[in-house]
């Protein structure tokens, strides 16, 4: 929980998050035996400015799939994000939680971003609601 919230403290202030190692993300590894059901039919909403659309996706709790829904990730330049999704290996079906990776190009959302009042350069909060 701490950990949430530093990386809401740091998002909200402007700042990148930083990395969790990749060894504790593989301690909460996710294997389902069976594949998860198809994706069910969600209507992308139209495109927003400082947002991107995160697609719903299947949720593994106590041996059942569960369907969360699509929901709205603030976008982060210089960033690009990879939505939830699940894999098959040798072993079962490994479910990838949606991140944010470094892109050497700011994202689509974050370029169309051009509001005369952030002149500075800086994060705007409240841009997802403008």
């Amino acid at each position: 929980m701490l950990t949430f919230r530093l990386c809401v403290s740091a998002i909200l202030a402007g700042k990148k998050p930083a990395a969790i190692p990749e060894a504790a993300l593989k301690e909460h590894a996710v294997i389902a035996t069976m594949p998860p059901p198809p994706p069910k039919k969600e209507t992308a909403p139209s495109e927003r400015d400082g947002v991107i659309w995160s697609p719903g996706y299947w949720k593994f709790s106590n041996n059942w799939f569960v369907w969360c829904a699509g929901h709205w990730e603030l976008s982060r330049p210089g960033q690009r994000y990879t939505a939830p999704h699940w894999d098959c290996y040798a072993d079962g079906w490994h479910f990838h939680a949606g991140e944010w990776r470094e892109d050497g190009v700011a994202g689509k959302a974050a370029k169309k971003r051009t509001d005369s009042s952030i002149n500075d350069g800086g994060y705007d909060v409240l841009g997802a609601f403008r």
